[in-house]
C-alpha cells in the first residue's frame, strides 16, 4: 500500500505549518494557478449555440408544459416521430441557470464545472502521488488533451460525473467502501448525459483487474457495485433503452459521418494531434516507469480510453481526465524535499495568486463586459436572421443551414419548426445526403427544395455559397428588392417581401470576416456576433440579405433565403473541420 499524501509531504505535517503556512509553499502555488489558468480559459470562452440553444428550449417546454418530449417537436424533417430525449435532467438544469442569468451565467456554470472536475482528478492523483509539481503537470497535460471537449452543454454534466467516479475508484483502493456510493451517481447521470456507459466500462476494468489478481472480495465488491450501477442506471422516464441509445449513438454511421468531433481522430486536426501527442506522453511514461506491473488497472483503463479517443474524438475527454491520475500512478516516487526548498518567495507567491485573481476576475462575463471591448455572449447564432424571421413571419417549410437549427429552434421553435438541427440521429440516412447536394448547389436543388415542399430557405453566405449562387441565378429565385452587396457590410439588412412595399432596415456597421466556414458539424462551429439587436442578452450578428422566388407560379407560395454573412469569427480552442 502507498503512503498517503499527509505522510509524506513535508507541508502537511504540524513542525512545517509554523514555517511555512497553509498556502505559499510553491508546489501548491502550482497546483491552484493550473486550477485557475483552467477556470480563465472556460471563462474566456463563448457558449456554442449549436449544442447548447435547442437544449434551453427544449428545458423551457418541459418546465411549461410538466412534460417530457417524447415526440419530435422541432424540425418538419421529423415532426412526431419518437424522440428519446435522454438529456432532458440537463436541460433543464441548463434552462433555470439561463433563466436566471442569461449565457453569461450558463458561461460561468460551465466553468464552474470544468474546475470542479479537474479538481477532483487532482485529488485521485493525490492518492497516487506526493508530489503536487507532478499532480500539476499532469492536470495541464489531460487538460490539454481534452480542452477541445470542454464547452456549455450536457456533456458538462458528464464530465463531472465521470472524474466524481474516478476519484471513487483511486480513493477505493485504501478505503474499499468509498466504492459503494459509484451507484449512487448513476440514476443522477442516466438523466443528464449519456456518457454514463464509459462509467460502467471503468467498472468493469476494475472487475476485470480484481478477477486477474485473484483478489475475491475486490471482484465480490466490483459485482455489486457494477450490479447497482446498472440499476441505477433504469431509473430513467425510458428504463432500459437509454442503454441501446448510449450505445447506438456513437456508432451511428449518419453521426459519425457529419459530425467532425464523432469522427475518428487524425492528425489532419488539431484536436487528434492534441490526443496522439497525449497518448505519446502516456507511452514515454510507462516506457520510464520503475514498476509498471504495479499498475495494471491503470494501463487497462486507459488503453480502453485511448482506442475510444482514437475511433471518436469526442471520447478525448474522457482519455484526457484519466491521463494525469495514470501518470501520477506510472510516476517514480522521489524522496520528500526539505520544506525550506519549497517554501517560495511570498511576495513573489502573492503577486501570482493576485494576478491569477484579477484574470478570473475580469474573464467572468458581467466584469468582462464592463472592462473589454464589447463581445458576443453567443457563438454560431444567427442573431440577425433570427430577428428578421421573428418580425417577418413566413409561411410554410423552412430549409435551413444546419449549425443555425438549434439557434433557430431556440428562437422561433416550435412555433416554427426546422429542417435540420442539432439531432443528427433523427433524420434518416437519405434525409441527410439530399440536405448535402441541396447545400452543395447540386443541380437538382431547386427539384428537392420542391420535392421537400420548402417555402422559405434560411443559410449561410459562407458555409453554402454554391446553394446561395444557384439560388441567385434561378429565374425563380431573385434578391429581395432593395438588398444590394452594400449590405454584406451590415450587420443587419432585411429586404422586403415579394410584392410588399415595406422596405429594408439596417442597423451598425461591421465587419467582414473571410475565414471560410464549415458545412456542417456539431462542437467546433463559432461564429462571432456583431454590435446591437432587439434580442435580449444578445447582440446583431451578421449581415441578412434576401431573395425571393419571381412569381412565376401564382398558385405556389413565394419562396424567401435570408443570407446571414459572418461578421467575425472568435477566438477558439477547437477546430472547425467540414464534415
Amino acid at each position: 500500500m502507498r503512503t498517503t499524501v499527509a505522510e509524506q509531504t513535508p507541508e502537511a505535517s504540524p513542525g512545517s505549518r509554523g514555517d511555512l503556512g497553509p498556502w505559499l509553499s510553491m508546489p501548491r502555488l502550482w497546483l491552484v494557478v493550473v486550477l485557475g489558468a483552467i477556470g480563465v480559459m472556460e471563462l474566456a470562452q463563448l457558449p456554442v449555440a449549436v449544442d447548447l440553444a435547442y437544449h434551453i428550449r427544449a428545458g423551457e417546454l418541459i418546465v411549461g408544459e410538466r412534460a417530457l418530449l417524447r415526440t419530435d417537436v422541432f424540425a418538419w424533417t421529423t415532426a412526431g416521430g419518437p424522440w428519446l430525449d435522454q438529456n432532458w435532467g440537463a436541460q433543464v438544469v441548463l434552462y433555470g441557470i439561463w433563466r436566471l442569468g442569461g449565457f453569461p451565467l450558463v458561461t460561468v456554470a460551465n466553468a464552474l464545472c470544468t474546475v470542479a472536475a479537474w479538481g477532483l482528478v487532482a485529488a485521485a492523483c493525490r492518492t497516487r502521488t506526493a508530489s503536487l509539481r507532478l499532480v500539476a503537470g499532469s492536470i495541464l497535460a489531460g487538460y490539454l488533451a481534452a480542452a477541445a471537449a470542454f464547452s456549455a452543454r450536457p456533456q458538462m454534466f458528464s464530465l463531472l460525473l465521470f472524474a466524481a467516479e474516478l476519484y471513487l475508484l483511486e480513493a477505493a483502493r485504501t478505503r474499499p467502501r468509498v466504492a459503494l456510493a459509484i451507484p449512487l451517481l448513476m440514476p443522477l447521470w442516466a438523466n443528464l448525459h449519456g456518457a454514463f456507459i464509459v462509467g460502467l466500462g471503468l467498472l468493469a476494468i476494475e472487475l476485470a483487474v480484481a478477477v486477474w489478481r485473484r483478489d475475491r472480495p475486490t471482484a465480490v465488491r466490483y459485482v455489486l457495485v457494477t450490479a447497482a450501477s446498472i440499476a441505477g442506471l433504469l431509473v430513467n422516464p425510458w428504463g432500459a433503452r437509454v442503454l441501446g441509445y448510449a450505445v447506438s449513438f456513437p456508432a451511428n454511421p449518419v453521426v459519425t459521418g457529419i459530425v467532425s468531433e464523432w469522427g475518428p481522430a487524425t492528425l489532419r486536426q488539431p484536436t487528434g494531434i492534441t490526443i496522439l501527442a497525449a497518448i505519446g506522453v502516456l507511452v514515454v511514461a510507462l516506457v520510464r516507469a520503475p514498476a509498471p506491473e504495479r499498475a495494471t488497472e491503470q494501463l487497462l483503463r486507459m488503453a480502453l480510453l485511448a482506442a475510444l479517443a482514437l475511433w471518436t474524438i469526442r471520447a478525448g475527454a474522457w482519455f484526457g481526465l484519466a491521463l494525469p491520475v495514470a501518470l501520477c500512478a506510472l510516476g517514480r516516487e522521489r524522496p520528500p524535499r526539505p520544506a525550506g526548498s519549497d517554501r517560495g518567495a511570498p511576495l513573489v507567491s502573492g503577486l501570482v495568486l493576485t494576478a491569477l485573481a484579477v484574470a478570473l476576475a475580469v474573464a467572468t462575463p458581467p466584469v468582462g463586459r464592463a472592462l473589454l471591448p464589447p463581445r458576443p455572449e453567443l457563438g454560431a447564432a444567427p442573431v440577425a436572421a433570427s430577428d428578421w424571421l421573428a418580425a417577418n413571419p413566413q409561411p410554410g417549410r423552412m430549409f435551413n443551414f444546419q449549425p443555425w437549427g438549434s439557434y433557430l429552434e431556440f428562437r422561433l421553435g416550435p412555433r416554427v419548426q426546422v429542417g435540420f438541427d442539432s439531432r443528427i440521429e433523427l433524420p434518416p440516412a437519405d434525409r441527410w445526403s439530399r440536405y448535402r447536394a441541396v447545400t452543395a448547389g447540386r443541380w437538382d436543388t431547386e427539384r428537392l427544395l420542391d420535392g421537400w415542399g420548402v417555402d422559405h430557405v434560411v443559410t449561410s453566405q459562407r458555409g453554402t455559397p454554391a446553394l446561395v449562387d444557384a439560388l441567385t441565378v434561378s429565374r425563380r429565385w431573385r434578391r429581395g428588392r432593395g438588398v444590394s452587396e452594400a449590405h454584406q457590410d451590415l450587420d443587419l439588412a432585411v429586404g422586403e417581401h415579394l410584392g410588399r412595399d415595406t422596405g429594408l432596415a439596417a442597423v451598425t456597421t461591421g465587419h467582414q470576416d473571410t475565414e471560410a466556414e464549415p458545412l456542417v458539424h456539431q462542437r467546433h462551429h463559432h461564429q462571432r456576433l456583431g454590435p446591437a439587436s432587439r434580442d435580449s442578452g444578445q447582440r446583431a450578428a451578421n449581415p441578412v440579405g434576401v431573395l425571393d422566388q419571381a412569381d412565376t407560379c401564382p398558385e405556389q407560395l413565394a419562396h424567401h433565403i435570408a443570407v446571414v454573412l459572418d461578421a467575425h469569427a472568435p477566438f477558439s480552442r477547437g477546430e472547425a473541420d467540414p464534415a
